[in-house]
């Protein structure tokens, strides 16, 4: 299937946009994720102009062109011609084409409330500056904001690096070890164990990255060999949905790949239950915000917790009570920095919803994640995933 391993292209002047970080709209330099996808500055500033201008998408194109998405198949062609630089209507129509979200740009009167925000905060910071430097004030005025809601250089520090550990760990892995699988894929998974492989393979694809990315967390990497079995064996795969949802965020999936991980999963759900998984994905694609740091703090939040298991399983290890109060410390740090983030980054209404969107998304996963386990638990001809995804829970380091 060499023909469809062109489908991680992004744009035609590059393979991939891994690891040069190309913009998807027009192959310049990206400068970060915008809007729900890696784009440069100009794009970006086009996109927020344009995102609500839907007369410009019947502009006809002055190019009098279009480019077919994949050569070998007729059938799939874009509405945008390749000059997209130079063609507002086509520029626009790929910025929606490759997921850029229109609900992310903020209105006049969002832009407003946050400039407001801005410069509250930039009072309030001065205020506290100046208050460091009087030695007769001994109290904090009630209305100005304490030195805990406010990020410090250390806290900017730690969150780059889970960022950044997460960019070059999990999604340079993930991406890799994708791309190989749809290489190696040769023919359509209609029959059962071809489609119960393509699934094994996907999924411990995306929990083998995750590990990669927790190991190389300091926190992660300090803890006794026993603990990180046991958060391992616990807290992995029910955060397989929740981490999934992170990555498909980031990587672009051809309507042929979109249909292969579906065959897959709606064998191994079940189609009673697989309603449910597209439901819940559907529902985090919508309230989810399209937040790097948000997603990847929540899920070493959730790493840390107690056993997320909503069943009693005497086969999973355990520890002792302090090491477990231990845990929660550390889980305690990394809530604290992600409430400090979105309190600084979005104010306090925002931060309450958001916060509370992360619960209530994570619930639904947990059920659907509860509900499929089950199902490879106790069908036979899923003994093989289960074994597979019991063996990919593990740090190699602590298998050893």
């Amino acid at each position: 299937m060499h023909s469809q391993s062109s489908a991680m292209i992004y744009h035609p002047k590059y393979r991939t946009w891994w690891p040069k970080h190309d913009c998807v709209i027009c192959g310049s330099k990206a400068i970060g994720i915008n809007f729900g996808a890696p784009t440069c500055a100009p794009c970006k500033a086009f996109f927020r102009r344009n995102a609500r201008r839907k007369d410009l998408l019947q502009t006809p194109c002055p190019f009098q062109e279009a480019t077919s998405t994949n050569s070998s198949n007729k059938d799939e062609v874009t509405s945008y011609c390749s000059q997209v630089r130079y063609c507002s209507s086509c520029r626009l129509r790929r910025c929606f084409g490759m997921g850029m979200k229109e609900e992310l740009v903020r209105t006049n009167e969002e832009n407003e409330r946050y400039r407001q925000l801005v410069e509250t905060n930039r009072r309030r910071r001065k205020q506290l500056l100046q208050q460091d430097g009087s030695e007769s004030q001994l109290a904090i005025s009630q209305s100005v904001v304490s030195k805990s809601d406010l990020l410090h250089e250390t806290e900017w520090m730690h969150i780059s690096n889970i960022v950044s550990i997460y960019d070059t760990q999990c999604l340079k892995h993930y991406i890799e070890r994708r791309l190989n699988t749809f290489n190696n894929l040769s023919q359509v998974p209609n029959d059962a164990n071809v489609k119960i492989n393509y699934h094994a393979t996907t999924t411990v694809n995306k929990m083998t990255s995750f590990i990669l990315f927790l190991s190389t967390i300091p926190t992660v990497k300090s803890l006794p060999k026993s603990d990180r079995i046991y958060l391992c064996k616990h807290n992995i795969r029910p955060l397989i949905l929740l981490n999934a949802h992170e990555l498909d965020q980031l990587c672009y999936s051809e309507p042929w790949q979109l249909l292969y991980d579906n065959l897959a999963a709606e064998y191994v759900c079940g189609t009673s239950l697989f309603p449910d998984l597209q439901s819940t994905r559907k529902r985090a694609e919508q309230i989810l915000i399209t937040d790097p740091i948000v997603t990847r703090l929540w899920l070493l939040i959730l790493f840390f917790s107690s056993p997320l298991h909503c069943f009693v399983d005497y086969t999973l290890p355990d520890i002792s009570a302090n090491r477990r109060l231990a845990i929660l410390e550390i889980q305690h740090s990394y809530t604290t920095l992600l409430w400090n983030y979105l309190v600084h980054r979005h104010g306090d209404v925002d931060a309450i919803r958001i916060f509370s969107n992360l619960n209530g998304v994570y619930l639904r996963m947990q059920r659907i994640s509860q509900a499929v386990n089950r199902q490879i638990r106790t069908r036979d001809d899923l003994s093989s995933l289960h074994e597979a995804f019991n063996r990919a829970v593990m740090i190699e380091s602590d298998t050893k």
